[in-house]
């Protein structure tokens, strides 16, 4: 979780807010605090924030309408109600208004679980908004693409790609560099021109990318021998290769500015820029340019295609002819009436005409009917011009959208699903569940029988496995942010979260790993807690050693010096449920499993050096 989450603390006790404000602190979460609802929405009128955190009963209105008024503002803004007054008909009421989530305060233990929740949350929030944000950049982009594609000369397509990589895709600091006698040349004064010589193909990032033919992403130069030797007041760049023209190149003053999305974007922007180099060269010669105007048609994945104004097509490329399973020239001259059905062929021709009619490019999702499957299509049209200027047809892009709709609409369905879940054990589990606590702390009062420890050792029992059901449904299969995690750092984090006991650690080396450190905080935490619970037996005169390491195949493991693992249970050891110990929970290493799998990496189990168990994670 990034340093810059920004929680608002609301609470009409200043000692309670000032409390849960000092604990998120701790945590490295910046909290503003509000001691009403007046007061709370001053705070979000001054800052950005990245999740709201409201008792119940605060003056000038309840949690609720507070709710309802930070959901007019931003409609997903994370909104957790943390209530020391709360009942069930209060928790069911907040759970139906739309809250994230409802906490009780019961202390340390329930603000741990306030710090988990906030990040949950705010992970899904920062998610769901990124992805938001990089389909606006790719619709910006097209649009900026459809202007590349009818630039005339070399200079427009470069000021139009800087101009989207300036304020679609946020890039201050960017250039194209054209290779000419061996020294990379800016192009138009939009460029960012180094000071000093210009740089050659032998220099730094530019002269890897170029001679490589393919994108670099620098996130620090003091880290990168790639680099070397190149300005050492920017820290961090993206590049990518523009064929065998030159390379785009945009940069920054700070380390760890661009991302791996910011390199995809990038790469689409360049490969519209490579296609303009490639048809402004080729219009230099008639013979050139149908040669390297057919391979570009026929070398992308979209369907492109022009039409008259009766909607006859006059021209599509092979992927769109070969969709239609027709031969090359049998579509020209036929409408779409004749190549799909009915309903898809008026969806289309209704959208040239609006290009037509509106005289400007447009942007539409739209259907179509092919290899006996419906298919979903980003859309680009563009009305085409006669000598007079009066409009002879439409130009189009089309490329298929399908598997990414079928994405959004599994997630939205796996994300009700959770929510489902989530509110059935959050809430129909755990509200009888408190209802027994409090008719335990009742009869425990009036009557004093062994029998009552080990009811409460059950219900103890019980919430530890509700609170494992919901590790797996929320953290397990999603990750944050990846950044690059020392090993041995967050080893020795985790052996400080768990009781230990006489127990020892023993972390022998160090290695570094792109990972959401949270969960990989959760890994470590569990496997500890695995030794712990199992590897040496209660009636053991004995200490237990645990030890952490890096694998030279990459990776890292975790071992310990215990009895190991009985052969009963190893087949279906990750499995959510199993434990060897009839007191456990079984859902600790399923949790392992999950969020290593989620990372894309696998767990093993197999024997230590000391015939103990021994976990290896393998990236």
């Amino acid at each position: 979780m990034p340093d810059d989450l920004r929680v608002l603390c609301v609470d009409d006790d200043p000692d309670a807010a000032r409390r849960t404000a000092e604990y998120l602190r701790a945590a490295g979460m910046a909290c503003p605090v509000a001691t009403s609802g007046e007061e709370a929405i001053e705070r979000l009128d001054e800052s950005v924030v990245d999740c709201v955190v409201s008792e119940y009963d605060i003056p000038g209105m309840n949690g609720l309408e507070l709710l309802e008024t930070v959901r007019d503002r931003d409609e997903r803004l994370p909104f957790i109600i943390f209530t020391g007054q709360g009942s069930e008909s209060v928790a069911s009421e907040a759970i139906s208004a739309g809250v994230t989530d409802y906490l009780r305060k019961t202390g340390t233990e329930a603000r741990q679980l306030l710090r988990r929740r906030i990040r949950n949350a705010v992970d899904q929030y920062r998610a769901e908004r990124g992805l938001e944000e990089t389909r606006g950049r790719l619709e910006g982009l097209h649009h900026h693409a459809v202007a590349i594609a009818g630039a005339h000369d070399r200079d427009t397509v470069v000021d139009q790609a800087l101009v989207a990589a300036e304020r679609i895709l946020d890039f201050d600091v960017s250039g194209v560099y054209v290779v000419e006698d061996g020294t990379f040349v800016p192009q138009t004064e939009r460029s960012y021109r180094p000071e000093g010589d210009l740089p050659t193909v032998d220099d730094g990032v530019l002269g890897h990318t170029y001679s490589e033919r393919e994108s670099v992403l620098v996130r620090d130069v003091e880290e990168d021998r790639t680099a070397e030797p190149d300005q050492p007041e920017f820290r961090s760049a993206v590049s990518v290769p523009i064929g065998r023209y030159g390379v785009f190149q945009a940069i920054s003053e700070e380390p760890n500015a661009f991302t791996e999305t910011d390199k995809e974007l990038a790469e689409l922007l360049v490969t519209h820029i490579t296609q303009a180099f490639d048809r402004l060269e080729s219009e230099a010669d008639l013979r050139r340019t149908n040669e390297q105007l057919r391979a570009i048609l026929d070398n992308t994945t979209a369907n492109i295609y022009i039409k008259d104004l009766e909607g006859r097509y006059q021209l599509i490329n092979d992927r769109f002819r070969e969709l239609l399973d027709l031969a090359p020239g049998e579509a020209v001259g036929r409408t779409d009436f004749e190549l799909q059905d009915d309903r898809h062929a008026e969806e289309v021709r209704a959208n040239d005409r609006l290009a037509i009619e509106q005289g400007e490019p447009v942007q539409i999702e739209e259907s179509g009917e092919f290899e006996g499957r419906e298919r979903i299509y980003y859309s680009v049209k563009v009305p085409l011009y006669g000598d007079d200027g009066e409009p002879v047809g439409v130009c189009g892009i089309s490329s298929d959208i399908t598997e990414l709709k079928e994405r959004e609409r599994e997630l939205e369905r796996q994300k009700e699903r959770l929510d489902e879940f989530a509110h059935l054990v959050s809430h129909d589990l755990r509200s009888p569940l408190s209802v027994a606590r409090g008719y335990l702390e009742i009869v425990g009062e009036e009557v004093d029988h062994d029998h009552l420890d080990e009811i409460a050792t059950a219900h103890e029992r019980m919430e530890n496995i509700i609170e494992g059901v919901l590790t797996l449904a929320r953290d397990g299969r999603e990750i944050g942010a990846r950044y690059p995690v020392s090993v041995e750092a967050v080893a020795r984090d985790a052996w400080e979260n768990v009781d230990s006991g006489d127990a020892t650690l023993s972390v022998v080396d160090d290695t570094t790993v792109d990972a959401d450190r949270d969960r990989l905080l959760q890994v470590f935490e569990n496997l500890y807690r695995n030794a712990l619970d199992h590897a040496v037996p209660d009636d053991a005169d004995r200490e237990l050693t645990v030890t952490a390491g890096t694998l030279a195949a990459g990776g890292f493991y975790v071992a310990d010096d215990g009895v190991g693992v009985p052969k009963s249970i190893r087949d279906g050891l990750f499995e959510a449920g199993q434990s060897s110990d009839p007191d456990g929970t079984g859902f600790g290493l399923a949790i392992v499993e999950r969020v290593v799998n989620a990372h894309g990496w696998r767990v093993e189990l197999s024997e230590s050096a000391a015939g103990g168990a021994r976990f290896e994670i393998r990236t």
